[in-house]
């Protein structure tokens, strides 16, 4: 689901940049979007962005050191003469800021190929999933319908998604589980820069072997609009609340939290209280929470849910570092809502300084009425991020509930408080973070992703007889315990 809404904001979006402040931002020439980019001058931005990078960053240099990064960007530029085109600076700066490697680092943006971008067709099918040698589709928006769900595209206009994915992949920092995310849904803007267009020749594999051959045409933003309201329809067949929950059996309830938003129609805290409180009343074994499709939100709601079966104590974070730097005050300054009140305590400090807020102590769960005293369940995967990343985190690392699924898609030990800045020659719109949170056991050091207590990984068999792996052993455990 979480895909569906992605790529719902994706197609109705014109950028992101569009709607967010930019620190530095300056309007480009009349006749730039005509014009090739010297090469000193795109020195001249890597200079900038490393030093602005530098400033902002708590630990630029975690993964990569600076003279690696240096080197780096002079095997990009030496693979051009004089100048670059926009695409081919774009693909320069996304590779350098994937470099890095977080998660939150990684394909950059600009004013003019976003426009180029948004005028043009795009590639007619929503990629599920991004394999080795396919990418496995959700649907087929185009004319001819040739696909289904988890049918496989294994070729683009003659060029192998192998190929693709090796070119798309080094665009993106963080886990190689948020990479293959990241490419699935920036797939139709990938092949726009890349140079590969309408109309797209597909090579694919039905689920039952059959191999097709065909040719398509991408759709415009015009169809944008009609597009919404079949996958919307289509969404909301399948469900689409935050938060959802149902009995599995008599015995074991079953808890489906999609995303860490409170609902205006139910709010989540009468929501739990509603739930708990049958819970209770039927006597249930246990209780399975699913974490698997969300994508994070408010971290306090988290915390709330555990009230209703935790009596340990805990902590979603380990602590906070922030960077203080003049580009993030600048940042902070341009945006149209700035108010200096709630700003005080950054631009009081020290540009250079770094704040430490650590957490001492482990928090005590302020128990909550209807208390579950069953056993509980956790589910998580490669599609748990952000907040529900820290939520399952401290449930992992406090052993508060029984965890099973796969690696959550990124590290705990996380960089954010991101902010937008422009490159002054090529306008390209970078993005930089200030804020390093440390995951939940303290361990600085560990980049890893969250590792469940029982990792079950469901095979393409289980995808194609739609049998849900991981479920059924959190079922059994609770059942057998």
């Amino acid at each position: 689901m979480k895909i569906v809404f992605s790529f719902l904001l994706s197609i109705l979006t014109i950028t992101a940049s569009a709607q967010q402040s930019i620190a530095f931002e300056q309007k480009h020439p009349v006749d730039f979007y005509a014009k090739r980019i010297a090469i000193n001058q795109v020195r001249e931005d890597i200079r900038f962005w490393i030093e602005t990078m530098e400033a902002s960053h708590v630990n630029l240099y975690h993964t990569i050191s600076k003279n690696q990064l240096l080197s780096l960007s002079n095997d990009l530029l030496s693979n051009h003469t004089d100048s670059l085109n926009h695409t081919e600076t774009v693909f320069l700066f996304s590779r350098l800021s994937a470099a890095l490697n977080e998660g939150h680092l990684g394909l950059v943006s600009s004013r003019i190929t976003d426009s180029l971008y948004n005028n043009s067709l795009r590639f007619p099918f929503m990629i599920r999933k991004v394999e080795k040698e396919s990418w496995r589709i959700s649907y087929d928006l185009s004319a001819a319908q040739q696909l289904d769900m988890n049918d496989r595209i294994t070729s683009i206009n003659g060029i192998s998604i192998e190929e693709l994915n090796k070119r798309y992949l080094r665009l993106f920092g963080g886990l190689d589980t948020w990479k293959h995310e990241q490419v699935a849904f920036y797939s139709r803007k990938l092949l726009f820069l890349d140079g590969v267009h309408s109309p797209f020749h597909i090579e694919a594999i039905k689920e039952n072997g059959e191999q097709r051959s065909f040719s398509v045409t991408g759709f415009p933003r015009s169809q944008a609009d009609s597009i919404n309201r079949v996958l919307t329809a289509k969404m909301n067949s399948q469900g689409n609340k935050p938060y959802e929950f149902r009995f599995l059996s008599a015995q074991i309830g079953y808890l489906n939290y999609r995303s860490m938003r409170n609902e205006r129609s139910e709010p989540f805290e009468k929501f739990l209280d509603e739930t708990f409180t049958r819970l209770n009343d039927s006597n249930a074994k246990g209780l399975i929470i699913d974490l698997r499709e969300n994508g994070g939100g408010d971290s306090q709601l988290g915390e709330l849910l555990l009230r209703y079966f935790n009596r340990k104590p805990y902590i979603f974070a380990g602590g906070m570092k922030w960077k203080i730097s003049a580009a993030y005050k600048t940042f902070l300054k341009s945006q149209a809502n700035y108010n200096e009140a709630d700003n005080r305590f950054y631009m009081n400090q020290k540009d250079g300084d770094t704040y430490v807020y650590l957490n001492k102590e482990l928090k005590k769960p302020a128990v909550k009425e209807p208390f579950f005293s069953g056993k509980v369940a956790f589910l998580i995967g490669t599609g748990t991020f952000s907040s529900a990343n820290m939520l399952a985190d401290g449930v992992v690392s406090y052993e508060l509930a029984k965890t099973f699924g796969e690696p959550t898609g990124e590290s705990p030990n996380d960089f954010g408080e991101m902010f937008n800045f422009m490159l002054p020659n090529s306008y390209i719109i970078a993005r930089g973070s200030t804020k390093m949170f440390t995951r939940a056991n303290k361990d600085e050091k560990d980049f890893g992703a969250v590792i469940p207590d029982v990792i079950v990984r469901p095979t393409d068999t289980d995808l194609k007889l739609k049998k849900d792996k991981v479920l059924e052993t959190a079922v059994n455990w609770v059942l057998n315990q």
